[in-house]
């Protein structure tokens, strides 16, 4: 092994890259933001919409701090796994939410699950890959469960007596 060799991904990287994103975020700049993606990053935002390149999730972000999202500040809950991909690579899951000046803390309803894919460029750790969903678990059991299982299986079933 190279002496040289830069340390792989950690924990404490990842709260760097996570502290660095809410600093831009609770500062409302939206510029400053982008700036910690690659240029060509993806950005898939909580309800689906995919923003594509720097410049995009600049512009998105610039708009959303002047309004739907203005006073907000990014909270992270938890880091709930680090991996290394590559030497300059590596896949962070996180949760957190944007919580407004009027909340004391994040609710259930609020709270989303981040996935970063992160690259090495020039030293410095800049997301590539963003996932955001809200958590909304899903029942395995009990009356409303039972009830939708039986409509799928009936539609399911209905769907291949007819093909």
């Amino acid at each position: 092994m190279n002496a040289t060799r830069t340390h792989l991904f950690s924990t404490t990287d990842a709260r760097a890259v996570l502290s660095a994103l809410a600093a831009r975020w609770d500062a409302g700049d939206g510029t400053g933001y982008g700036e910690l993606f690659t240029p060509d990053a993806t950005y898939v935002q909580f309800n689906g919409v995919l923003l594509s390149g720097r410049r995009e999730i600049a512009e998105m972000h610039d708009l959303m701090f002047r309004t739907m999202l203005y006073g907000t500040r990014l909270i992270t809950h938890d880091i709930e796994s680090v991996r290394t991909v590559g030497e300059d690579q590596a896949v962070v899951v996180s949760t957190g939410a944007a919580l407004y000046p009027w909340q004391k803390e994040v609710t259930p309803k609020r709270l989303s699950r981040q996935t970063l894919i992160l690259e090495r460029v020039d030293g410095r750790w800049l997301v590539a890959g963003f996932q955001n969903a809200r958590i909304k678990p899903f029942p395995t059991s009990g009356p409303v469960f039972a009830l939708a299982a039986r409509a799928v299986r009936m539609r399911v079933d209905r769907a291949l007596r007819a093909a």
